[in-house]
């Protein structure tokens, strides 16, 4: 936050050093009121008492809003404190008297830069809400460089009309505010998705990658139409997130599964290996490592979504909610202390028995997940085995053809009289 109220500090000070001509303080003169408030001070509290002014003055936000006149202000606190030690205590205080009267004329210039502004120092704090200094930091330096270039004008009480630079800043102040909106809402969920698009989910879970952009893409229309709906904008955050992670689950479940198939492992998958009583491990797969080269798109998404499915029913029946955008290992240890959880509290056969229950059925969606899997590179080797003779056939036809041409007599080409 301290590096973009910097940023910001910086931004408007370049403004400044490109509009201002002469300082604002050269016109401005300490009243006898500014001079008799440090008259009595000793020269450490009048120093003391005029930070404290330009302090009040920066909380007010008078360095956005009448920037030249709290810049000239901070100079003059500068030269105060270096002069501490220097300077005798009547300077001081004609310092910090003349200083409390620019910050004077700055709060009268503020006012004025507030009623005619008010409608984009609205839309100004509503940016600052949701963050977009660091969210869309480019997009905000520039609108904040836009709109401190026509304060200065009503500061320096310029004559140009300001109507329109004011309607083109209040229309893009409108747009980034709600680009804001949907950065802050989607953001999780666009990242999400780009991390799956990089781990191939497009082509290992199309189905389910393809509806979690979907949602993202609709989300981000409807907060467009309605960035001020605040329980919209949650629950299309909510929905956009939960079908991101579920994408995201899916493929690392097909990547899991894949090297499986890959390595012919004879070890239970992470998530079906668990099981309320510690079941047994999975049913072997002797598969050849060559395995999965020829799975068709989308195959294995099916695999994952039954055994997903089967899951799903074993959550319902204990009361879970949707469990969908957790890993599979933490859906079957969700599933798991749940039942436990509900055996615990009935504590009779009852109780035991549907525990029990919960139990077989997670060993029969571990038992049927396997054997899918087992289809699948059933399914995959005969794919490549045909690949294979259908090589073998390409290779014997150009034999062939090779032969016929060598015997075939070339004709011979009549010259011509």
């Amino acid at each position: 936050m301290r590096s973009n109220q910097f940023r910001l500090s910086a931004l408007m000070l370049t403004v400044l050093l490109g509009a201002c001509v002469t300082p604002v303080s050269t016109a401005i003169k300490p009243t006898e009121a500014n001079i008799a408030k440090y008259s009595e001070l000793s020269a450490l509290d009048v120093v003391t008492a005029f930070e404290k002014s330009v302090n009040d003055a920066k909380t007010a936000n008078m360095d956005f809003l009448a920037p030249n006149y709290y810049s000239e202000a901070s100079k003059v606190l500068a030269e105060s404190q270096n002069g501490l030690s220097s300077k005798p205590k009547e300077q001081l205080a004609q310092l910090a008297a003349k200083g409390d009267a620019i910050l004077e004329k700055g709060r009268s210039v503020m006012s004025i830069v507030q009623y005619r502004f008010s409608k984009e120092l609205e839309l100004k704090a509503q940016l600052d809400h949701l963050n977009a200094a660091k969210t869309l930091p480019k997009d905000y330096e520039k609108l904040m460089k836009d709109f401190t270039s026509l304060i200065v004008k009503v500061e320096r009480e310029l004559p140009e009309n300001l109507d329109k630079p004011k309607e083109i800043l209040f229309d893009a102040l409108q747009k980034l505010e709600v680009r804001a909106v949907q950065e802050g809402a989607l953001h999780e969920s666009e990242a999400i998705n780009a991390d799956s698009k990089n781990k191939l989910a497009e082509k290992q879970v199309p189905a389910t990658y393809s509806e979690a952009v979907r949602i993202y893409q609709d989300a981000h229309t409807q907060i467009a139409a309605a960035p001020h709906d605040q329980e919209l904008v949650a629950r299309l955050s909510r929905q956009a997130l939960f079908a991101a992670r579920h994408a995201q689950q899916l493929n690392d479940r097909v990547i899991e599964l894949q090297t499986q198939l890959k390595g012919g492992s004879n070890s239970a998958s992470p998530a079906m290996g668990m099981s309320i009583g510690g079941g047994a491990g999975a049913a072997s797969l002797n598969t050849q490592s060559s395995s999965s080269a020829g799975v068709e798109k989308g195959a294995m998404e099916k695999v994952v979504l039954q055994e997903e499915d089967r899951l799903a029913s074993i959550a319902t029946a204990l009361g879970q909610k949707d469990l969908r955008d957790l890993s599979f290992d933490k859906q079957a240890a969700e599933i798991k202390r749940a039942a436990a959880d509900a055996a615990a509290k009935a504590r009779n056969e009852d109780g035991i028995a549907a525990a029990k229950s919960m139990e077989v059925r997670l060993q029969a969606a571990k038992d049927a997940t396997q054997k899918a899997l087992a289809q699948v590179a059933d399914k995959d080797q005969l794919l490549a085995a045909q690949t294979a003779q259908l090589a073998e056939k390409d290779a014997l036809i150009t034999q062939l053809n090779d032969k016929i041409t060598a015997l075939t007599p070339k004709k011979k080409v009549k010259a011509k009289r």
